[in-house]
Protein backbone atom coordinates (compact mmCIF):
# COMPACT_ATOMS: atom_id res chain seq x y z
CA UNK A 1 0.00 0.00 0.00
CA UNK A 2 1.42 3.30 -1.16
CA UNK A 3 1.55 5.75 1.70
CA UNK A 4 -0.71 8.60 1.34
CA UNK A 5 -0.70 12.47 1.81
CA UNK A 6 -1.63 15.28 4.11
CA UNK A 7 -2.58 18.72 2.73
CA UNK A 8 -3.05 21.45 5.67
CA UNK A 9 -5.13 24.19 4.81
CA UNK A 10 -4.86 27.40 6.74
CA UNK A 11 -6.30 30.87 5.95
CA UNK A 12 -6.62 33.94 7.83
CA UNK A 13 -10.01 35.34 9.37
CA UNK A 14 -12.59 35.54 6.96
CA UNK A 15 -10.94 34.29 4.03
CA UNK A 16 -13.50 31.53 2.63
CA UNK A 17 -12.07 28.97 3.98
CA UNK A 18 -14.74 26.54 4.31
CA UNK A 19 -16.20 27.31 0.79
CA UNK A 20 -12.68 25.46 -0.16
CA UNK A 21 -13.09 22.51 1.58
CA UNK A 22 -17.18 21.59 1.04
CA UNK A 23 -16.15 22.40 -3.11
CA UNK A 24 -13.50 19.61 -2.96
CA UNK A 25 -15.20 17.04 -0.43
CA UNK A 26 -17.93 17.48 -3.59
CA UNK A 27 -15.17 16.32 -6.07
CA UNK A 28 -15.60 12.77 -4.60
CA UNK A 29 -11.73 12.17 -5.00
CA UNK A 30 -10.55 8.85 -4.25
CA UNK A 31 -9.14 8.14 -0.63
CA UNK A 32 -9.90 11.67 0.07
CA UNK A 33 -11.52 12.89 3.66
CA UNK A 34 -11.67 15.81 5.83
CA UNK A 35 -10.00 14.92 9.29
CA UNK A 36 -12.01 16.89 12.12
CA UNK A 37 -10.02 19.22 14.12
CA UNK A 38 -10.62 19.12 18.10
CA UNK A 39 -11.70 22.08 19.36
CA UNK A 40 -13.03 23.86 22.67
CA UNK A 41 -14.81 26.45 21.99
CA UNK A 42 -18.84 26.01 21.50
CA UNK A 43 -20.12 25.60 18.04
CA UNK A 44 -21.44 28.20 15.99
CA UNK A 45 -25.52 28.13 14.75
CA UNK A 46 -24.50 26.56 11.64
CA UNK A 47 -22.20 23.28 12.81
CA UNK A 48 -22.52 20.24 14.01
CA UNK A 49 -20.73 18.46 16.64
CA UNK A 50 -19.15 15.32 15.62
CA UNK A 51 -19.74 16.23 11.99
CA UNK A 52 -17.78 19.61 11.74
CA UNK A 53 -15.39 19.03 14.50
CA UNK A 54 -14.86 17.27 17.63
CA UNK A 55 -15.96 19.01 20.69
CA UNK A 56 -13.30 18.35 24.13
CA UNK A 57 -13.45 20.31 27.46
CA UNK A 58 -10.23 22.43 28.11
CA UNK A 59 -9.15 19.07 30.86
CA UNK A 60 -9.71 16.63 28.24
CA UNK A 61 -7.65 18.76 25.55
CA UNK A 62 -4.60 19.29 28.17
CA UNK A 63 -4.86 15.87 29.09
CA UNK A 64 -4.66 15.04 25.35
CA UNK A 65 -1.51 17.26 25.42
CA UNK A 66 -0.18 15.39 28.65
CA UNK A 67 -0.84 12.10 26.60
CA UNK A 68 1.32 13.43 23.17
CA UNK A 69 -1.84 12.49 21.17
CA UNK A 70 -1.44 15.89 18.95
CA UNK A 71 0.56 16.05 15.84
CA UNK A 72 0.06 20.24 16.23
CA UNK A 73 -2.18 22.02 18.54
CA UNK A 74 -2.74 25.73 19.83
CA UNK A 75 -4.35 28.32 21.42
CA UNK A 76 -6.48 30.25 18.95
CA UNK A 77 -7.46 33.66 18.88
CA UNK A 78 -6.51 34.19 22.74
CA UNK A 79 -9.89 32.09 23.06
CA UNK A 80 -9.75 27.96 22.60
CA UNK A 81 -7.45 25.10 21.86
CA UNK A 82 -7.17 23.70 18.16
CA UNK A 83 -5.66 20.88 17.46
CA UNK A 84 -4.82 17.69 15.52
CA UNK A 85 -4.69 14.01 16.45
CA UNK A 86 -1.66 11.87 15.37
CA UNK A 87 -4.19 9.43 14.80
CA UNK A 88 -6.51 10.94 12.18
CA UNK A 89 -3.78 11.66 10.09
CA UNK A 90 -1.49 9.48 10.25
CA UNK A 91 -2.18 5.92 11.68
CA UNK A 92 -5.67 6.56 10.35
CA UNK A 93 -4.73 8.50 7.43
CA UNK A 94 -1.31 8.45 5.90
CA UNK A 95 -0.20 4.92 6.83
CA UNK A 96 -3.89 3.67 5.16
CA UNK A 97 -2.87 5.62 1.92
CA UNK A 98 -5.74 7.83 2.13
CA UNK A 99 -5.47 11.58 1.30
CA UNK A 100 -5.81 13.70 4.02
CA UNK A 101 -7.67 17.21 4.19
CA UNK A 102 -6.98 18.99 7.37
CA UNK A 103 -7.73 22.79 8.62
CA UNK A 104 -4.26 24.00 10.69
CA UNK A 105 -3.46 27.12 12.00
CA UNK A 106 -0.46 28.29 10.72
CA UNK A 107 1.07 29.41 14.09
CA UNK A 108 1.29 25.75 14.31
CA UNK A 109 3.52 25.24 11.93
CA UNK A 110 6.82 26.39 12.82
CA UNK A 111 6.67 23.67 16.14
CA UNK A 112 5.00 20.65 13.16
CA UNK A 113 8.23 21.62 10.90
CA UNK A 114 10.85 21.52 14.12
CA UNK A 115 9.73 18.56 15.50
CA UNK A 116 8.61 16.49 12.86
CA UNK A 117 10.73 17.31 9.91
CA UNK A 118 10.57 13.78 8.99
CA UNK A 119 7.10 14.01 7.68
CA UNK A 120 7.57 17.05 5.42
CA UNK A 121 7.28 15.13 1.84
CA UNK A 122 4.43 13.71 3.52
CA UNK A 123 2.26 17.12 3.69
CA UNK A 124 1.47 20.24 1.46
CA UNK A 125 1.01 23.23 3.34
CA UNK A 126 -1.74 25.96 1.42
CA UNK A 127 -1.85 29.41 3.28
CA UNK A 128 -5.27 31.08 2.08
CA UNK A 129 -4.25 35.12 2.31
CA UNK A 130 -6.05 38.15 2.72
CA UNK A 131 -5.01 41.65 2.91
CA UNK A 132 -6.10 42.83 6.69
CA UNK A 133 -7.75 45.79 5.23
CA UNK A 134 -10.23 42.75 3.33
CA UNK A 135 -10.95 41.05 6.72
CA UNK A 136 -12.10 43.93 8.54
CA UNK A 137 -14.74 44.35 5.78
CA UNK A 138 -16.00 41.07 5.45
CA UNK A 139 -16.48 40.85 9.41
CA UNK A 140 -17.94 44.37 9.36
CA UNK A 141 -20.30 42.68 6.70
CA UNK A 142 -21.39 39.91 9.53
CA UNK A 143 -21.64 42.75 12.73
CA UNK A 144 -24.22 40.74 13.85
CA UNK A 145 -21.88 37.60 14.68
CA UNK A 146 -18.64 39.10 15.60
CA UNK A 147 -18.11 40.53 19.35
CA UNK A 148 -16.02 43.84 19.94
CA UNK A 149 -13.59 41.21 21.58
CA UNK A 150 -13.77 38.51 18.79
CA UNK A 151 -13.12 41.33 16.29
CA UNK A 152 -9.75 42.68 17.70
CA UNK A 153 -8.59 39.06 18.00
CA UNK A 154 -9.19 38.00 15.11
CA UNK A 155 -7.42 41.04 13.23
CA UNK A 156 -4.18 40.42 16.20
CA UNK A 157 -4.27 36.85 14.57
CA UNK A 158 -4.22 37.04 11.00
CA UNK A 159 -1.62 40.11 11.98
CA UNK A 160 0.42 36.91 13.01
CA UNK A 161 -0.61 34.35 10.74
CA UNK A 162 0.16 36.42 7.62
CA UNK A 163 3.79 36.94 9.39
CA UNK A 164 4.75 33.22 8.42
CA UNK A 165 3.19 32.90 4.95
CA UNK A 166 6.24 32.73 3.85
CA UNK A 167 6.56 28.98 5.88
CA UNK A 168 3.81 27.86 3.33
CA UNK A 169 4.48 25.57 0.05
CA UNK A 170 1.69 27.48 -1.74
CA UNK A 171 0.51 31.05 -0.49
CA UNK A 172 -2.82 31.56 -2.97
CA UNK A 173 -4.73 35.29 -2.32
CA UNK A 174 -8.59 35.10 -0.93
CA UNK A 175 -9.07 38.15 -2.49
CA UNK A 176 -9.95 36.80 -5.38
CA UNK A 177 -13.57 35.09 -6.52
CA UNK A 178 -14.43 32.05 -4.39
CA UNK A 179 -14.47 30.16 -7.53
CA UNK A 180 -10.30 31.19 -8.87
CA UNK A 181 -9.79 30.45 -4.78
CA UNK A 182 -11.19 26.62 -5.44
CA UNK A 183 -9.69 25.92 -8.61
CA UNK A 184 -6.18 26.79 -7.69
CA UNK A 185 -6.24 24.99 -4.11
CA UNK A 186 -7.43 22.08 -6.51
CA UNK A 187 -4.81 22.30 -9.26
CA UNK A 188 -2.27 21.98 -6.31
CA UNK A 189 -3.87 18.90 -4.95
CA UNK A 190 -4.46 17.42 -8.64
CA UNK A 191 -0.92 17.98 -9.26
CA UNK A 192 0.40 15.98 -6.27
CA UNK A 193 -1.59 13.09 -6.05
Amino acid sequence: MSTGHIFFISWVAWAGKWTVIKKLLEKEIENFELALSCKTREPREWEVLWVDYNKLSVDEFKQAIDNNEFLEYNFVHNQNYYGTRFSDVIDNGINKGKIILKEMDILALPKLMYSRHDLKNHYTYIFLDLPIDKIKERMKLRWDCVEWKDFENRIKSAKKETALKNLADHVIDANQSPEKVFEEVFTIISKKI
